[in-house]
């Protein structure tokens, strides 16, 4: 029993020591909110590819996400619950935000806009 109860408060002990790495893996969710009010300033001057005269934020969902070039060559992106097949109309430049990490643009499946990160090989 007391090497049980040791394990338990060792897991909370390092919960509350270290909330800023769980905090990090939350921007990075796909989830609607999560990382969007440090680059809210940085959406809401984006434009779909094809459509300059709108937007691509509408204040919530603009985030942080991670995403892949899947085998034919569409981008694919993760909205939180599933990998969405990003239409090719709407990619914006790699790192278009500047910050390494791709951003995807989405309400209900729908994609506004999505900025690839830095592409790696």
């Amino acid at each position: 029993m007391k090497r049980s109860m040791a394990g338990v408060t060792a897991l909370v002990f390092s919960f509350a020591l270290a909330p800023e790495a769980f905090a990090q893996s939350a921007e990075h969710s796909g989830r609607h909110g999560d990382g969007h009010t440090q680059m809210h300033d940085i959406y809401k001057l984006w434009t779909p590819p094809l459509n300059p005269n709108t937007s691509c934020c509408d204040n919530s969902d603009c985030r942080p996400t991670r995403a892949f070039v899947d085998n034919e060559g569409h981008w694919r992106a993760w909205n939180g619950v599933l990998w969405l097949q990003v239409p090719q109309d709407r990619v914006l430049p790699p790192n278009h935000a500047g910050d390494g990490r791709s951003h995807l643009c989405e309400k209900e499946q729908f994609i506004f806009c999505f900025a690839p990160g830095e592409i790696r090989g």
